[in-house]
């Protein structure tokens, strides 16, 4: 019975032991050797977190235009019932803004994983605080509620977060 003979020249950039040169990824500390070992499963959680990177802008900017002029569309009482909702929700669109771009920009350069989990999960945590807002100011409109704070500030995110969560062995 003739015995393999495994060559090992390679020596892993993250770890330093030697590998098999016909490894895609360490068996050490499973760090992506080739170029096969990336997938498009991370840039497609990139393009997740920017979809709500962008969601968030656009309701932050909605949201301040609305703070700016609400004492002008509203009496008084009505504003004032308006303008905390308004304020919670302009805070939180701003952090899941901030959040979500800094996830989205580590993604995408594939570094520190750790920290690019644990800002798509605060991007994430964020939408999720925004759906919830949506939900519990006057004048509640479901429809609205899903389509312009659930899929792109929640949905967006999440999904982003679960296909950075088991991609570790393709960040740096």
């Amino acid at each position: 019975m003739p015995v393999k003979v495994v060559h090992m020249v390679s020596s892993c950039p993250k770890c330093g032991r030697n590998v098999p040169d016909d490894a895609i990824y360490c068996p050490y500390c499973a760090h992506g050797l080739k170029a096969t070992a990336l997938t498009s499963k991370v840039s497609a959680a990139g393009v997740l977190m920017l979809v709500g990177t962008v969601g968030f802008l656009v309701v932050f900017v909605l949201a301040i235009a609305a703070l700016l002029q609400m004492y002008s569309w509203y009496p008084i009482l009505i504003a004032q019932k308006w303008f905390l909702y308004d304020q919670v929700l302009t805070g939180l669109c701003l952090a899941g803004f901030l959040f979500g771009l800094a996830a989205a920009t580590l993604v995408f350069a594939r570094k520190s994983h750790r920290s690019a989990l644990m800002l798509a999960v605060l991007c994430t945590l964020s939408g999720a605080g925004v759906w919830t807002v949506s939900m519990i100011i006057p004048e509640y409109k479901p429809l609205y509620s899903i389509l312009y704070y659930f899929l792109p500030d929640f949905i967006a995110p999440l999904s982003g977060t679960l296909l950075i969560l088991r991609r570790k062995a393709e960040f740096k």
